[in-house]
């Protein structure tokens, strides 16, 4: 009787070992894509901001390299050439990753890709469309 109860409490402490690495092990699984919820907010919003027509607000999520892309040579015209492209309408996140500084974040109509700045994202590339395995042909982007 002692013998299966030492067997038990052995199984019992394996199990238990098994349980505390799967346990150490789960936060590191969540934290190989750490910022892609945050990307994916800023996407949409992006999105929003455009969909409601304040392509000013929207101007003021580009990271400054697209911005000053889009603007090339006329200062403050961010906004107008902004809202003069007719990006799709994209209102669904399907998908959202982040490579460290970087992330892509694809939409019901849009691809947008962005990078870390200080505390938050910013849109490096929008209206982005895939084509195959050449980079993504995009109406909104920096250097």
């Amino acid at each position: 009787m002692t013998f299966w109860k030492l067997g038990s409490r052995r199984a019992a402490a394996v199990r238990l070992a098994a349980a505390g690495s799967v346990l150490l092990l789960a936060p590191g699984c969540s934290a190989l894509n750490p910022g892609s919820d945050e990307a994916a907010a800023m996407a949409g919003r992006f999105h929003q901001l455009l969909a409601s027509g304040d392509s000013a607000a929207a101007c003021e999520l580009l990271a400054p390299g697209t911005i000053e892309e889009l603007e090339s040579g006329d200062p403050g015209s961010c906004a107008g050439k902004l809202s003069g492209l007719g990006l799709a309408t994209a209102s669904k996140v399907l998908e959202g990753r982040a490579y460290g500084r970087e992330a892509q974040v694809k939409l019901d109509g849009d691809t947008v890709f962005l990078t870390r700045s200080g505390d938050r994202w910013v849109v490096t590339a929008a209206g982005c469309a895939s084509r195959g395995e050449r980079p993504y042909d995009c109406e909104v982007k920096g250097h």
